[in-house]
């Protein structure tokens, strides 16, 4: 029930965000979510015992994310800020002995969260607004498929609940609502929209895989508590940061 909660009020509230919010409002807003994304990413790693850096590194996580406004000169000059800030503030902070692995996961967390999730900030509305749907509609299918047809795993070392049958009908999902979806917004030829949806499709599940290897190597179910019945940023997200590059790619290419 928690889990139909939170979608229920989540999944309307980012329509709307991302159909009325201004561009550079939109922008912040991507900003803060990859800011609390990369801090739950480097709480993994202070479960790990790799230690992390401290609450000041939201700010130049979501200073990458938003750096996105201003193009690629923008990225660059930020991403290379923010390593001299990290290592900087590094040399000054202890235990010394944990500062390469708090050097390595801060910056691991701003290329997996920020920069992945600032590809949002370069896209149109709708065409984000087609991302998430297949998204949305390729877990929502997975998920329920999985548990109605499920039986042969698909990593059970990495997710155990996770089934080949799941991932079939999220695939399958997600090339429908894509096409169909595609087809309104944007008007694309659907066998052009079939493909891009697939083909996202496929980078989500790996990305949900990805997170999951985090998780179990951090000995944890979830990356936070914050969204009931879901888990953390990091567990809502993790389609979407592979999902981001390779849709903004196709509309680029």
């Amino acid at each position: 029930m928690k889990r139909v909660l939170t979608a229920a009020v989540a999944v309307p509230l980012v329509v709307l965000i991302t159909i009325y919010t201004p561009d550079r409002a939109f922008a912040f807003i991507v900003g803060l979510v990859a800011g609390l994304a990369v801090d739950e990413f480097l709480s993994l790693g202070a479960k790990k015992g790799i230690g992390r850096p401290g609450r000041w590194f939201f700010a130049p996580a979501a200073a990458v994310a938003i750096s996105f406004l201003g193009g690629a000169a923008s990225v660059l000059m930020t991403l290379a800020f923010v390593t001299l800030a990290l290592m900087t503030v590094t040399i000054f902070s202890h235990p010394i002995e944990t500062a390469l692995g708090r050097v390595g996961i801060g910056l691991s967390g701003i290329v997996y969260c920020s920069l992945t999730l600032g590809f949002l900030v370069l896209m149109p509305r709708q065409v984000i607004l087609l991302l998430f749907v297949i998204i949305w509609v390729g877990d929502t299918c997975a998920y329920y498929g999985g548990r109605a047809l499920g039986r042969n795993p698909l990593a059970p070392k990495v997710s155990p609940k996770k089934t080949v049958e799941g991932a079939i009908a999220g695939l399958l999902g997600s090339v429908i609502a894509g096409t169909i979806g595609g087809s309104w917004f944007l008007g694309q030829p659907l066998p052009n929209l079939a493909g891009i949806s697939a083909v996202t499709a496929i980078a989500g599940q790996l990305g949900d895989l990805a997170e999951s290897v985090l998780k179990r190597s951090a000995g944890v179910k979830d990356s936070s508590s914050i969204l009931p019945g879901h888990g953390g940023i990091l567990d809502r997200l993790d389609s979407l940061f592979f999902a981001a590059p390779v849709f903004y790619w196709f509309f680029k290419a």
